[in-house]
């Protein structure tokens, strides 16, 4: 059985660093790549093609929503855990099919 294959995508650095250092022990699980925007985020999904993208919400470019919305139509769309500060955004990130929903800052437990 193959490793789960995951993106992190979030505009913040700091963010994204969390994300990497929560998951780094996590057996079978490799993080293929990161981006920081909505079009780089669609680009990796693309050339990456990871199991689960870990996505933010507010970015620049295009948006969270968007990004699932690009993904959708071009066929690409991997499973989707939204992580973000922003609680008002939880339904329509499972009517887009989501996974989950974290709140920044996520903890190891979540």
């Amino acid at each position: 059985m193959r490793n789960l294959r995951v993106l992190i995508v979030d505009n913040e650095s700091l963010a994204r660093d969390r994300l990497r250092r929560l998951l780094s022990g996590e057996a079978n699980l490799d993080i293929v790549g990161e981006s920081g925007d909505g079009p780089a985020a669609v680009k990796a999904v693309e050339e990456l093609k990871p199991d689960l993208l870990l996505l933010d919400i507010q970015m620049p470019g295009l948006d969270g929503f968007e990004v699932v919305k690009a993904l959708n139509k071009a066929g690409t769309l991997p499973a989707i855990v939204f992580v973000t500060a922003f609680d008002q955004h939880a339904v329509r990130a499972f009517e887009s099919r989501a996974l989950d929903y974290l709140l920044k800052p996520v903890t190891r437990a979540r």
